[in-house]
């Protein structure tokens, strides 16, 4: 395959073409404009005619056009992922096949085919989760595309970052789960998801030397949860992720604000409200996390991490908005 790394020493400067290009959800139309095609766009750097520079480009591009993918193997590596999900990548998958063939990326080309041909292969069988050799399949055809194109396909640093979220999240909302218990779990090898989903409380006790009653109520969250996830079918947008997102922000507000307001009260009764309170709100807050770390905004919760409550709140108030307004603009 050709080198998609770029070469040094080029002759042009890029980094204004970068910035356009990498705002662009439409590849055809970032491709044509990295062409110099003759629609009237005028690019506000010289022209870029280094073939080396242009397939940088296009895999910058990749990155953002083909994220609904990537969430689409993060879910199926979870065993997780339903038919719901080809008709929301396939899109993508069209036009990222169309760009590379202009640019005559051969490998690529032949690697997207096979890639699609398991998609067609996977909704051809039936409804419900993809597994078995589907499942086989579809991951071994995408880890052809992560060699040939990692900017765009990789998945494992993504993927870890997100579970481990999700996974202690999950954990910490399962009461008298404290620190020592996580502990045990991971120390025993119980540090992913699809190990907690396959786990009985029998293994948990036995491999862990936790309670038992304690092991069935982890057993019964990660159940719930992964139920939860099952019957909510993806969109293109991640319509019911975020709307989720807002109402426990929503939550989140109110609750804070009681708190704050009963802060104001030196009565024994108030303080126990806010000693309620204030478990509340750390439960409502570990279910944002997850829902956040499904839509694979870990550099967000990072950043929450650091803020004190009342800019927590604030900080996912405005990162609703402009989700917000981005998916209005894209309608």
């Amino acid at each position: 395959m050709p080198d998609l790394t770029g070469q040094e020493g080029a002759q042009v400067s890029i980094a204004d073409t970068f910035e356009r290009l990498l705002s662009l959800e439409d590849l055809d139309e970032g491709f044509a404009k990295i062409q110099g095609s003759s629609d009237g766009f005028r690019s506000p750097t010289p022209a870029i005619t280094d073939l080396a520079e242009v397939r940088a480009l296009f895999a910058q591009l990749a990155v953002n056009h083909v994220r609904q993918v990537r969430d689409f193997m993060i879910d199926l590596r979870w065993r997780d992922a339903t038919l719901d999900w080809v008709g929301i990548c396939e899109p993508a998958l069209r036009s990222l096949r169309r760009a590379a063939d202009k640019l005559e990326l051969r490998e690529l080309c032949d690697s997207l085919d096979r890639f699609a041909e398991a998609l067609m292969v996977a909704q051809g069988v039936g409804g419900g989760p993809i597994d078995g050799d589907r499942r086989d399949t579809l991951l071994a055809r995408y880890d052809e595309l992560a060699a040939l194109l990692p900017q765009a396909f990789a998945l494992d640093l993504d993927r870890t970052q997100r579970e481990a979220v999700i996974l202690q999240s999950l954990l910490l909302q399962v009461p008298e789960v404290k620190k020592v218990t996580l502990d045990k779990l991971y120390a025993a090898g119980l540090t992913t998801l699809e190990a907690l989903f396959l786990a009985t409380p029998a293994d948990i006790a036995a491999t862990t030397g936790i309670d038992a009653d304690l092991a069935a109520r982890i057993v019964d969250r990660f159940r719930t949860y992964r139920e939860q996830v099952k019957s909510a079918a993806p969109d293109a947008t991640r319509t019911k992720e975020r709307e989720r997102v807002a109402q426990l922000t929503a939550r989140l507000r109110r609750e804070h604000d009681e708190y704050e307001r009963l802060a104001q009260a030196w009565t024994r009764e108030a303080e126990e409200k806010r000693k309620s309170l204030r478990k509340t709100r750390t439960q409502t807050l570990l279910d944002l996390q997850v829902v956040l770390a499904r839509l694979g905004e870990v550099d967000r919760l990072k950043e929450l991490e650091r803020l004190p409550f009342e800019r927590k709140v604030v900080h996912l108030e405005s990162f609703l908005e402009e989700a917000r307004e981005k998916y209005m603009a894209q309608s």
